[in-house]
């Protein structure tokens, strides 16, 4: 199950990206038990992401996603749990990223740490250049702003 979970959070890169995701699975969560007999992702046309109601319609004809409404909602739920075990980094910069960055800075930590995160990116145009990280408890600067008040102090 895990591996169908990956494929549909693949996009799910920042912190807004997985309120944006599980917003929409609340939405699609009214619609399992109204008109059952009319396919979910019929059900489902114009009421969420039409990305993610693609992807509905193709575990529906791959037969992945279970036909009952109760197993939908099971499955939809184990999926949000999926998504919400997922590791955040904080991760405060000085600029407003450009989504090359975004996904440069996920792949680094894909590499380094060997999980799949979410980005909780702030932008904190005090730190001048460089990062401020938090992963799992721990907190590192590694911004401008420190180097600048180790040579010149506070200003």
């Amino acid at each position: 199950m895990e591996e169908i979970f990956e494929k549909l959070v693949e996009k799910i890169i920042t912190e807004e990206d997985l309120v944006f995701f599980l917003d929409q699975l609340s939405i699609l969560r009214r619609f399992l038990f109204l008109q059952t007999q009319i396919p979910l992702s019929e059900r489902l046309k114009n009421k969420i992401d039409e990305k993610l109601r693609k992807e509905i319609e193709k575990l529906e004809k791959g037969r992945i996603l279970p036909s009952s409404p109760e197993e939908q909602s099971s499955f939809f739920k184990e999926l949000e749990n999926f998504l919400l075990k997922i590791p955040k980094v904080k991760l405060e910069i000085a600029f407003e990223p450009s989504e090359e960055f975004i996904s440069e800075v996920k792949e680094w930590f894909k590499e380094k740490i060997k999980k799949r995160v979410i980005l909780d990116i702030s932008v904190n145009p005090k730190i001048v250049g460089g990062a401020r990280i938090e992963f799992e408890g721990k907190w590192k600067d590694f911004s401008l702003e420190k180097e600048i008040e180790k040579l010149y102090g506070r200003i």
